[in-house]
């Protein structure tokens, strides 16, 4: 949507309203980026991805931008830069054992531990799921 922009009568320049960014064509909201987190980490199980940290993590693709603000992960640790989240053990396990650029599955303990940060981000959407759930119910009453 654009629309011209006037000051004091006189024509200034248009304004093109920024559309939200979408996932699958749906808007994003947090729920919806950390489906695309699990999802990514499925991906990395099944040995078809892997892990490209900020790069390519859905909440750090939004909310990180220098420093960690908003994301879905730092509310719900109450940690930035997913300090206390299992990805700091898949972290470490990836670089002092494998030390390899590209993180993903080399071993049966690198399954383990992607497990745990799949199932880390899945505990994350249902707690914003029923977060959004009481929301809704209480602005029903």
């Amino acid at each position: 949507m654009t629309r011209k922009i006037y000051r004091r009568g006189r024509f200034i320049g248009n304004y093109q309203k920024r559309l939200k960014p979408t996932v699958d064509g749906e808007k994003m909201n947090k729920i919806s980026i950390m489906e695309a987190s699990v999802r990514k980490w499925d991906r990395i199980i099944a040995g078809k991805g892997s892990d490209g940290g900020v790069l390519d993590c859905p909440p750090c693709r939004i909310y990180y931008v220098l420093i960690c603000v908003g994301c879905p992960i730092a509310q719900y640790t109450g940690k930035k830069f997913c300090k206390g989240s299992p990805y700091i053990d898949w972290y470490w396990h990836q670089n002092d054992v494998h030390g390899k650029m590209i993180r993903k599955v080399y071993c049966p303990e690198c399954e383990r531990l992607a497990r745990n940060m799949r199932d880390f981000m899945a505990e994350i959407v249902e707690d914003l799921k029923a977060k959004k759930a009481a929301a809704q119910s209480t602005e029903d009453r």
